[in-house]
Protein backbone atom coordinates (compact mmCIF):
# COMPACT_ATOMS: atom_id res chain seq x y z
CA UNK A 1 0.00 0.00 0.00
CA UNK A 2 1.40 3.46 -1.19
CA UNK A 3 2.25 5.70 2.09
CA UNK A 4 -0.41 8.56 0.99
CA UNK A 5 -3.58 5.76 1.31
CA UNK A 6 -1.78 4.52 4.53
CA UNK A 7 -2.01 7.81 6.30
CA UNK A 8 -5.43 8.61 4.71
CA UNK A 9 -6.43 5.16 6.09
CA UNK A 10 -5.15 6.54 9.61
CA UNK A 11 -7.62 8.88 9.90
CA UNK A 12 -10.87 8.70 7.33
CA UNK A 13 -12.52 5.66 9.50
CA UNK A 14 -12.56 8.56 12.49
CA UNK A 15 -13.68 11.27 9.94
CA UNK A 16 -16.50 9.10 8.77
CA UNK A 17 -17.55 8.00 12.48
CA UNK A 18 -17.66 11.40 13.38
CA UNK A 19 -14.33 11.64 15.43
CA UNK A 20 -12.84 13.76 13.63
CA UNK A 21 -14.16 16.72 11.65
CA UNK A 22 -11.26 16.02 8.89
CA UNK A 23 -7.94 16.13 8.38
CA UNK A 24 -5.03 17.41 5.86
CA UNK A 25 -2.09 14.94 5.05
CA UNK A 26 1.10 15.67 2.89
CA UNK A 27 3.52 14.11 2.51
CA UNK A 28 7.76 15.16 1.76
CA UNK A 29 10.36 12.82 -0.13
CA UNK A 30 13.29 14.12 -1.43
CA UNK A 31 13.05 17.63 -0.01
CA UNK A 32 9.94 18.06 -1.74
CA UNK A 33 6.32 18.60 -1.06
CA UNK A 34 4.76 15.57 -3.13
CA UNK A 35 1.37 14.87 -2.18
CA UNK A 36 -1.55 16.42 -0.17
CA UNK A 37 -4.69 15.60 0.16
CA UNK A 38 -7.81 16.98 2.74
CA UNK A 39 -10.72 15.02 3.92
CA UNK A 40 -13.66 15.53 5.94
CA UNK A 41 -14.99 18.82 7.19
CA UNK A 42 -13.44 22.12 8.08
CA UNK A 43 -15.82 22.20 11.07
CA UNK A 44 -18.24 20.35 12.68
CA UNK A 45 -21.40 21.59 10.69
CA UNK A 46 -20.00 19.86 8.10
CA UNK A 47 -21.00 22.68 5.44
CA UNK A 48 -17.67 23.16 4.34
CA UNK A 49 -15.35 20.46 3.05
CA UNK A 50 -11.87 20.40 4.76
CA UNK A 51 -9.28 22.51 2.74
CA UNK A 52 -5.75 21.70 1.82
CA UNK A 53 -5.00 25.12 3.22
CA UNK A 54 -6.64 24.69 6.48
CA UNK A 55 -5.05 26.12 9.48
CA UNK A 56 -4.77 24.56 12.88
CA UNK A 57 -3.91 25.57 16.32
CA UNK A 58 -1.07 23.16 16.27
CA UNK A 59 0.03 23.49 20.27
CA UNK A 60 3.42 21.76 21.13
CA UNK A 61 4.48 21.96 17.51
CA UNK A 62 5.13 25.56 18.56
CA UNK A 63 8.46 24.29 20.25
CA UNK A 64 10.66 23.13 17.35
CA UNK A 65 9.52 26.82 15.80
CA UNK A 66 11.04 28.49 19.13
CA UNK A 67 14.08 26.20 19.29
CA UNK A 68 14.70 27.10 15.65
CA UNK A 69 14.74 30.92 16.41
CA UNK A 70 17.13 30.12 19.72
CA UNK A 71 19.64 27.78 17.48
CA UNK A 72 19.82 31.09 15.28
CA UNK A 73 20.92 33.70 18.28
CA UNK A 74 23.20 31.04 19.57
CA UNK A 75 24.62 31.05 15.80
CA UNK A 76 24.78 34.64 15.74
CA UNK A 77 26.27 33.94 19.50
CA UNK A 78 23.35 36.36 20.87
CA UNK A 79 23.33 33.73 23.63
CA UNK A 80 24.59 30.37 24.73
CA UNK A 81 22.66 27.02 26.16
CA UNK A 82 24.61 26.62 28.96
CA UNK A 83 24.14 30.25 30.17
CA UNK A 84 21.82 29.92 33.44
CA UNK A 85 18.62 31.21 33.19
CA UNK A 86 19.06 33.08 36.08
CA UNK A 87 21.57 35.42 34.32
CA UNK A 88 18.55 36.42 31.60
CA UNK A 89 15.72 35.91 34.15
CA UNK A 90 16.78 37.57 37.39
CA UNK A 91 13.23 36.42 38.86
CA UNK A 92 14.72 33.03 38.74
CA UNK A 93 17.50 33.26 41.19
CA UNK A 94 15.75 32.13 44.14
CA UNK A 95 14.46 28.91 42.72
CA UNK A 96 13.94 25.59 44.45
CA UNK A 97 13.42 22.00 44.31
CA UNK A 98 10.51 20.16 46.00
CA UNK A 99 12.39 17.27 47.84
CA UNK A 100 10.31 15.18 50.01
CA UNK A 101 8.38 18.15 51.44
CA UNK A 102 10.94 20.25 51.72
CA UNK A 103 12.26 23.39 49.26
CA UNK A 104 16.09 23.56 48.97
CA UNK A 105 18.59 24.69 46.31
CA UNK A 106 19.50 22.82 42.90
CA UNK A 107 22.15 20.79 42.77
CA UNK A 108 23.62 23.18 39.58
CA UNK A 109 22.03 26.17 38.05
CA UNK A 110 19.21 25.88 35.50
CA UNK A 111 20.45 26.64 32.01
CA UNK A 112 18.73 27.33 28.91
CA UNK A 113 19.80 23.95 27.39
CA UNK A 114 17.40 22.76 29.95
CA UNK A 115 14.30 24.06 28.88
CA UNK A 116 15.28 23.30 25.31
CA UNK A 117 15.34 19.49 25.86
CA UNK A 118 12.31 19.72 29.06
CA UNK A 119 14.97 18.72 31.06
CA UNK A 120 14.24 21.94 33.76
CA UNK A 121 11.88 20.39 36.37
CA UNK A 122 9.21 22.71 34.95
CA UNK A 123 5.61 21.37 34.81
CA UNK A 124 2.80 22.54 34.01
CA UNK A 125 1.91 20.38 31.14
CA UNK A 126 -0.79 17.69 30.81
CA UNK A 127 0.37 15.94 33.61
CA UNK A 128 2.75 17.52 36.01
CA UNK A 129 4.63 15.60 38.65
CA UNK A 130 3.16 14.71 41.59
CA UNK A 131 5.69 16.34 43.88
CA UNK A 132 4.53 19.97 42.22
CA UNK A 133 1.35 19.81 41.42
CA UNK A 134 -0.49 21.31 44.38
CA UNK A 135 1.62 24.47 43.73
CA UNK A 136 0.75 24.29 40.20
CA UNK A 137 -3.00 24.55 41.10
CA UNK A 138 -2.57 26.64 44.18
CA UNK A 139 -0.81 29.07 41.56
CA UNK A 140 -3.35 28.20 39.12
CA UNK A 141 -0.57 28.18 36.41
CA UNK A 142 -2.04 26.35 33.57
CA UNK A 143 -0.72 25.16 30.17
CA UNK A 144 -1.52 27.40 27.27
CA UNK A 145 -5.00 27.28 25.86
CA UNK A 146 -6.67 29.59 22.83
CA UNK A 147 -8.80 31.45 25.28
CA UNK A 148 -9.07 35.22 25.29
CA UNK A 149 -8.64 35.63 28.79
CA UNK A 150 -4.93 34.87 29.00
CA UNK A 151 -1.74 36.87 30.88
CA UNK A 152 1.54 37.89 29.13
CA UNK A 153 4.57 35.94 28.46
CA UNK A 154 6.06 37.91 30.89
CA UNK A 155 3.59 37.27 33.50
CA UNK A 156 3.43 33.71 33.59
CA UNK A 157 7.29 33.66 33.71
CA UNK A 158 7.29 35.88 36.44
CA UNK A 159 4.93 33.23 38.11
CA UNK A 160 6.81 30.15 36.67
CA UNK A 161 9.62 31.56 38.93
CA UNK A 162 7.55 31.46 42.74
CA UNK A 163 7.43 27.80 41.61
CA UNK A 164 9.75 25.13 42.88
CA UNK A 165 11.19 22.26 40.46
CA UNK A 166 9.73 18.73 40.45
CA UNK A 167 13.82 17.73 40.35
CA UNK A 168 17.11 19.07 39.63
CA UNK A 169 17.67 20.42 36.45
CA UNK A 170 18.92 17.46 34.29
CA UNK A 171 17.62 15.03 36.58
CA UNK A 172 14.15 14.25 35.14
CA UNK A 173 12.26 14.62 31.33
CA UNK A 174 9.28 17.09 32.95
CA UNK A 175 6.91 17.95 30.13
CA UNK A 176 5.69 21.02 30.79
CA UNK A 177 5.57 25.00 29.44
CA UNK A 178 9.69 25.55 30.22
CA UNK A 179 9.81 26.78 26.23
CA UNK A 180 7.66 29.53 27.52
CA UNK A 181 10.67 30.87 29.80
CA UNK A 182 12.82 30.16 26.65
CA UNK A 183 9.99 32.13 24.55
CA UNK A 184 10.56 35.28 26.89
CA UNK A 185 14.58 35.07 27.09
CA UNK A 186 15.00 34.77 23.48
CA UNK A 187 12.69 38.50 23.76
CA UNK A 188 15.06 40.03 26.17
CA UNK A 189 17.83 38.77 24.00
CA UNK A 190 16.13 40.31 20.53
CA UNK A 191 14.37 43.08 21.93
CA UNK A 192 11.17 42.30 20.09
CA UNK A 193 7.99 40.32 20.67
CA UNK A 194 8.46 36.26 20.43
CA UNK A 195 6.01 36.71 17.17
CA UNK A 196 8.09 38.84 15.63
CA UNK A 197 11.31 36.60 16.10
CA UNK A 198 9.33 33.19 14.86
CA UNK A 199 8.17 35.55 12.07
CA UNK A 200 12.02 36.72 11.08
CA UNK A 201 14.32 34.11 12.17
CA UNK A 202 12.04 31.01 10.70
CA UNK A 203 9.10 31.74 9.11
CA UNK A 204 10.27 34.38 6.49
CA UNK A 205 13.74 32.32 5.70
CA UNK A 206 11.52 28.81 5.63
CA UNK A 207 8.42 30.15 3.54
CA UNK A 208 6.39 29.24 6.13
CA UNK A 209 3.63 31.90 5.28
CA UNK A 210 0.62 30.85 7.32
CA UNK A 211 2.51 30.17 10.30
CA UNK A 212 1.71 32.73 13.33
CA UNK A 213 0.04 33.07 16.73
CA UNK A 214 -3.07 34.51 15.45
CA UNK A 215 -5.08 34.07 12.04
CA UNK A 216 -5.45 36.94 9.98
CA UNK A 217 -9.13 38.39 10.01
CA UNK A 218 -9.12 37.92 5.94
CA UNK A 219 -8.09 34.53 6.45
CA UNK A 220 -10.84 33.44 8.98
CA UNK A 221 -12.34 31.34 6.39
CA UNK A 222 -9.68 28.61 6.09
CA UNK A 223 -9.67 28.40 10.00
CA UNK A 224 -10.62 24.57 10.77
CA UNK A 225 -12.33 23.48 13.88
CA UNK A 226 -12.71 20.57 16.21
CA UNK A 227 -15.72 19.14 17.75
CA UNK A 228 -17.42 20.78 21.14
CA UNK A 229 -18.00 18.79 24.03
CA UNK A 230 -15.79 15.56 23.74
CA UNK A 231 -13.47 14.37 26.38
CA UNK A 232 -10.86 16.73 26.49
CA UNK A 233 -11.55 19.18 24.47
CA UNK A 234 -10.81 22.88 26.01
CA UNK A 235 -13.69 24.46 27.02
CA UNK A 236 -14.05 27.78 25.16
CA UNK A 237 -11.42 27.77 22.40
CA UNK A 238 -10.82 30.92 20.80
CA UNK A 239 -9.28 31.75 16.68
CA UNK A 240 -7.41 34.59 17.86
CA UNK A 241 -7.61 37.14 14.91
CA UNK A 242 -5.43 39.50 16.51
CA UNK A 243 -2.31 39.20 18.70
CA UNK A 244 -3.30 37.11 22.41
CA UNK A 245 -1.66 38.31 25.50
CA UNK A 246 0.28 35.17 25.96
CA UNK A 247 2.64 34.56 22.96
CA UNK A 248 3.39 30.93 23.81
CA UNK A 249 6.55 29.53 22.83
CA UNK A 250 5.42 25.91 23.53
CA UNK A 251 1.98 25.65 22.30
CA UNK A 252 0.44 29.35 21.06
CA UNK A 253 0.81 28.53 17.25
CA UNK A 254 -1.24 28.62 13.82
CA UNK A 255 0.07 26.51 11.08
CA UNK A 256 -0.95 24.29 8.01
CA UNK A 257 -0.22 20.99 6.68
CA UNK A 258 1.83 22.87 3.53
CA UNK A 259 4.15 25.13 5.83
CA UNK A 260 4.81 21.92 8.44
CA UNK A 261 5.62 19.81 4.95
CA UNK A 262 8.53 22.92 4.33
CA UNK A 263 9.97 22.88 7.49
CA UNK A 264 10.34 19.04 7.22
CA UNK A 265 12.05 19.91 3.69
CA UNK A 266 14.08 22.06 5.40
CA UNK A 267 15.56 19.83 7.94
CA UNK A 268 15.63 16.85 6.03
CA UNK A 269 19.38 15.56 4.58
CA UNK A 270 20.07 16.52 1.18
CA UNK A 271 21.19 14.01 -1.82
CA UNK A 272 24.30 13.21 0.54
CA UNK A 273 23.21 12.64 3.26
CA UNK A 274 24.00 16.39 4.56
CA UNK A 275 21.88 18.38 7.05
CA UNK A 276 22.32 22.10 6.69
CA UNK A 277 19.39 24.87 7.52
CA UNK A 278 21.55 28.04 6.04
CA UNK A 279 20.80 29.80 9.44
CA UNK A 280 22.19 27.19 11.45
CA UNK A 281 24.88 25.94 9.73
CA UNK A 282 27.13 23.23 11.13
CA UNK A 283 24.29 23.65 14.24
CA UNK A 284 22.20 21.84 12.47
CA UNK A 285 22.80 18.75 13.56
CA UNK A 286 22.44 19.16 16.76
CA UNK A 287 18.90 18.87 16.38
CA UNK A 288 19.24 15.33 15.55
CA UNK A 289 21.58 13.97 17.90
CA UNK A 290 19.33 13.07 21.36
CA UNK A 291 19.86 15.15 24.25
CA UNK A 292 18.92 13.99 27.25
CA UNK A 293 20.47 9.85 27.21
CA UNK A 294 18.90 7.28 29.89
CA UNK A 295 16.86 10.53 30.93
CA UNK A 296 14.53 8.80 28.40
CA UNK A 297 10.99 6.85 29.96
CA UNK A 298 11.22 9.63 33.25
CA UNK A 299 8.89 12.06 34.43
CA UNK A 300 4.96 11.53 34.75
CA UNK A 301 4.16 11.98 30.85
CA UNK A 302 7.23 10.35 28.56
CA UNK A 303 5.56 11.80 25.18
CA UNK A 304 8.69 10.39 22.85
CA UNK A 305 7.78 6.66 23.41
CA UNK A 306 9.50 3.67 23.55
CA UNK A 307 13.28 4.04 21.35
CA UNK A 308 12.64 7.57 21.23
CA UNK A 309 14.84 10.41 23.02
CA UNK A 310 14.68 14.13 23.05
CA UNK A 311 16.74 17.19 21.10
CA UNK A 312 15.56 20.60 20.82
CA UNK A 313 11.99 20.19 20.34
CA UNK A 314 11.75 16.72 18.42
CA UNK A 315 11.89 13.39 19.24
CA UNK A 316 14.83 11.78 17.97
CA UNK A 317 16.27 8.27 18.29
CA UNK A 318 17.55 7.32 21.50
CA UNK A 319 21.30 7.21 22.64
CA UNK A 320 20.63 4.42 25.65
CA UNK A 321 20.44 1.43 24.22
CA UNK A 322 18.47 0.16 27.15
CA UNK A 323 15.64 2.45 25.81
CA UNK A 324 16.26 1.10 21.80
CA UNK A 325 13.49 -0.31 20.06
CA UNK A 326 12.80 -1.40 16.30
CA UNK A 327 12.24 1.03 13.41
CA UNK A 328 12.61 3.69 16.00
CA UNK A 329 14.04 5.89 12.97
CA UNK A 330 11.92 9.39 12.75
CA UNK A 331 12.41 12.74 14.05
CA UNK A 332 9.33 14.80 14.70
CA UNK A 333 6.53 15.84 17.04
CA UNK A 334 3.10 16.54 17.86
CA UNK A 335 0.77 18.66 18.80
CA UNK A 336 -1.98 18.39 21.64
CA UNK A 337 -5.17 18.23 19.36
CA UNK A 338 -3.34 14.98 17.38
CA UNK A 339 -1.17 17.04 14.45
CA UNK A 340 1.83 15.81 14.25
CA UNK A 341 5.08 16.24 11.81
CA UNK A 342 7.83 12.86 10.85
CA UNK A 343 10.77 12.24 9.42
CA UNK A 344 12.85 9.21 8.43
CA UNK A 345 15.85 10.21 8.74
CA UNK A 346 17.71 7.57 6.98
CA UNK A 347 15.03 7.76 4.07
CA UNK A 348 14.39 11.84 3.78
CA UNK A 349 10.50 10.43 3.75
CA UNK A 350 8.37 12.55 5.95
CA UNK A 351 4.91 13.01 6.50
CA UNK A 352 2.53 15.85 8.11
CA UNK A 353 -1.21 15.40 9.91
CA UNK A 354 -2.95 18.68 10.63
CA UNK A 355 -6.35 17.41 12.52
CA UNK A 356 -8.20 18.03 15.78
CA UNK A 357 -8.69 15.51 18.19
CA UNK A 358 -7.97 16.11 21.75
CA UNK A 359 -6.93 13.42 23.99
CA UNK A 360 -5.72 11.02 21.26
CA UNK A 361 -2.40 13.41 20.24
CA UNK A 362 0.07 10.24 20.90
CA UNK A 363 -2.48 7.85 19.41
CA UNK A 364 -2.41 9.58 16.05
CA UNK A 365 1.25 10.06 16.36
CA UNK A 366 2.09 6.70 16.71
CA UNK A 367 0.01 5.67 13.71
CA UNK A 368 1.62 8.43 11.39
CA UNK A 369 5.38 7.64 13.06
CA UNK A 370 4.66 3.99 12.43
CA UNK A 371 4.11 4.49 8.54
CA UNK A 372 6.59 6.84 7.49
CA UNK A 373 9.33 4.64 9.66
CA UNK A 374 8.13 1.74 7.69
CA UNK A 375 8.59 3.43 4.02
CA UNK A 376 11.58 3.95 1.99
CA UNK A 377 12.41 6.74 -0.23
CA UNK A 378 11.75 4.84 -3.64
CA UNK A 379 7.71 4.09 -2.43
CA UNK A 380 6.46 7.55 -1.25
CA UNK A 381 3.90 7.34 -3.55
Amino acid sequence: MDMMTELLDAVSGDVAAQRLPGAVVAVTAGGSLVDLRAVGALDPSGALPMREDAIFRVYSMTKVLTALATLTMVVEDRLRLTDPVAEWLPCFTGIRVEDAGTLRLPRRPLILADLMRQTAGIGGGRHTSANVTPYYEQAQLQKYEHRTATPTLDQVVRKMATLPLSADPGARWEYGVAMDVLGRILELVDNRPLDEIIEHRVCRPLGLRDTGFHIRPTEMHRAAQPFAGIPSTPEDLVTHRERPAWLSAGSGAYSTAVDFAKLLCAIAPDHDGRLFIPALGPLTRELFIDQIGQLAGSGPDYIPGKGYGFSYGLHVPSSDPTWSAPQANTVGWLGRAASSFVLNMATGVGAVLMTYRYGRAVYYRDQVRSIVASHQATSWT
